[in-house]
């Protein structure tokens, strides 16, 4: 480690600030998401962070990673509240935009984020806990074909507005739905 090695500014959740090496906020991001919630700051500072110019890529793709796994499995425990921005979700996006496709670790990260995203429509509506009428092999076979379907209709897309995916998303699956009712 270089005696001079570069701190960055990273404003946590109350506003104090810390001065971290790219290699001890990789390390504490590692750290906090042992819990999906109680993170150093928000993803929003810790990509604004990893954004900065000369933050070392190997820590940015690493740090990315990590949130974008984080979030998926929020995506899938929203019955349970977390500490989050408005701008978190800009921020998660931004990751899975940012992230090489060619890479092993980032295609099976990402498919896991977009997989969350597919499931949780079938367990949540826009604003609560999905309570489905019927809930027999039916129901449960609709539901796996159509998170099939959407799986494959949107994994190889290298953009996706995820904000508009999950309003035709939600809109699609109760179609769908309500049609088997």
């Amino acid at each position: 480690m270089s005696f001079f090695e570069k701190k960055y500014e990273v404003t946590g959740w109350h506003g104090d600030t810390q001065p971290l090496t790219a290699k001890k906020l990789y390390e504490r991001v590692l750290e906090d998401s042992k819990s999906d919630y109680n993170w150093i700051a928000s993803a929003t500072e810790v990509v604004r962070v990893c954004n900065e110019p000369y933050f070392p890529e190997k820590y940015a793709m690493g740090i990315k990673l990590i949130i974008l796994n984080c979030f998926a499995n929020l995506e899938l425990q929203k019955e349970y509240p977390s500490s989050r921005k408005p701008t978190d979700k800009a921020a998660v996006y931004s990751c899975y935009h940012s992230l090489p496709s060619t890479d092993e670790t980032v295609i099976k990260v990402k498919e896991k984020y977009l997989t969350a995203i597919i499931e949780a429509i079938t367990r949540y509506t826009e604003s609560e806990v999905r309570f489905p009428i019927h809930q027999g092999p039916t129901y449960q076979k609709i539901c796996e074909d159509w998170k099939k379907a959407k799986f494959d209709e949107y994994v190889s897309k290298e953009e996706i507005d995820f904000d508009q995916l999950g309003e035709d998303l939600y809109a699609d699956f109760d179609r769908v739905i309500n049609k088997f009712s």
